[in-house]
């Protein structure tokens, strides 16, 4: 039996303004829920949407997961920066070496995500959304 990923649920201390700003950066469109929670519905071919759950629990340390957003130009990854930073995001560093190409950041409420460089093999041929990262492999979380 195969799976298919329907919605990804986060955990937001305040889902409304984390669902507007995960919607300009992803350029997708915020949706009526049936489940009392701040949905987007994607606006190209990911086959999934993103809820964002209330809860009041703090976030403390790293997520298990995070979004690897993929770029076409270096432009292109510049424009995501930009308008992520102009949404409310910021730079994070944990270490990166210089000749590291991708950009980490974090969303407002800390949650990290990278927008990985043009050519990355890893990710080629993937959406916007290249993976959803949990341990750096192809075997979890690849799109």
């Amino acid at each position: 039996m195969t799976s298919q990923l329907v919605a990804l649920c986060i955990d937001a201390n305040d889902p409304m303004f984390l669902g507007r700003f995960w919607a300009g950066v992803l350029r997708w469109e915020l949706a009526e829920d049936p489940h009392d929670v701040t949905a987007l519905l994607p606006s190209d071919d990911t086959g999934f949407r993103i809820r964002f759950r209330p809860t009041s629990a703090q976030k403390v340390g790293p997520n298990q997961i995070h979004f690897d957003l993929t770029s076409t130009t270096l432009e292109d990854q510049q424009q995501t920066v930009a308008r992520s930073l102009g949404l409310g995001a910021r730079h994070l560093t944990i270490g990166q070496l210089p000749e590291e190409e991708h950009v980490l950041l974090a969303d407002p409420e800390g949650d990290e995500f990278c927008v990985i460089e043009p050519g990355n093999n890893f990710l080629a041929e993937c959406g916007f959304i290249g993976a959803l990262s949990c341990d750096g492999s192809r075997d979890v979380g690849y799109f």
